[in-house]
């Protein structure tokens, strides 16, 4: 099966997977559409619990046609860049699903939100929902080439027609755009690569501030903060693992993942993404400036 192809079917998944799809209401249950807010909380839980279902069926489908196709891929690739390739997308997918579960956690959520054990399990429920829905919808945009949104980060999606349309709309990259006379890639590397780098400081800067946050929370006891700062420094190590995993990935869908325009124009853009969408992200979790 063509690369192009094998994920229109995965698309699917979460309308049929998990539970029956004859009714009409199939595809809103399976992606948790359907489970209103106006819902009483017993039957939302059980509405959510049918939908990650099969969101969890979707999810072990799409991977398995996405090893499939890789290793079927028609392109400039040999057998050994086809392995490589399936090896680091299965490492990749691991990586995402074990950053939605940490994510999505209850314990997290709770302490986090200060919500009831209630809306925590409903919270957590539709947290895995809507990154699945991004795991999910960045596969079948990066194969199955469809249009509409797109993945905007490992944590949301955005508006465009690819990953790349995603990234030159950000609007906060430095004016990294154009490669140097005949051609010389290495001025657009080098202009990502000092951003990447001064992210990496913004970004350490603002995890210590949430850490800071976690140790002045009231109302827990110091085993309870030093747990839920164990979680947060696992969680950033993890979100870590899979930006620098992740974003050297895309590179094996291009005609020559050697070439000099590829940290330029796949690896530093999502870099630069993926950590301002993780600034963005602990800054509203945790209150800050």
């Amino acid at each position: 099966m063509r690369v192009r192809q094998f994920l229109l079917l995965a698309g699917l998944m979460l309308a049929t997977a998990g539970h029956a799809a004859a009714t009409p209401a199939a595809p809103l249950r399976a992606s948790g559409q359907g489970c209103a807010p106006a819902l009483p909380p017993e039957e939302r839980t059980r509405c959510l619990a049918v939908a990650e279902a099969a969101t969890t069926s979707a999810l072990a489908a799409a991977r398995s046609r996405a090893l499939e196709a890789v290793a079927a891929w028609d392109g400039n690739l040999d057998a050994d860049a086809r392995k490589e390739w399936a090896r680091d997308l299965g490492d990749t997918l691991d990586l995402w699903l074990s950053l939605r579960q940490k994510l999505c956690s209850a314990t997290l959520i709770g302490r986090e939100q200060r919500l009831s054990a209630p809306a925590t399990e409903i919270a957590a429920s539709e947290c895995r929902l809507s990154l699945g829905a991004v795991i999910l919808t960045d596969l079948r945009q990066r194969f199955g080439g469809e249009g509409g949104n797109a993945r905007a980060s490992f944590t949301g999606l955005g508006r465009g027609a690819s990953r790349r349309d995603v990234i030159a709309a950000e609007g906060t990259q430095p004016l990294c755009r154009h490669p140097g006379r005949g051609g010389d890639y290495q001025p657009l590397t080098a202009c990502y690569e000092r951003h990447v780098a001064r992210l990496d400081r913004e970004l350490a800067a603002v995890h210590d501030a949430s850490l800071a946050a976690i140790a002045s929370r009231s109302g827990l006891s110091p085993a309870e903060r030093a747990e839920w700062r164990n979680e947060a420094v696992a969680l950033q190590e993890l979100w870590r693992g899979l930006r620098d995993k992740a974003c050297p990935l895309e590179a094996f869908e291009t005609p020559n993942r050697f070439a000099n325009s590829i940290y330029s124009g796949i690896v530093g853009p999502c870099l630069v993404v993926e950590t301002e969408a993780r600034i963005r992200w602990l800054r509203q979790h945790y209150r800050l400036r």
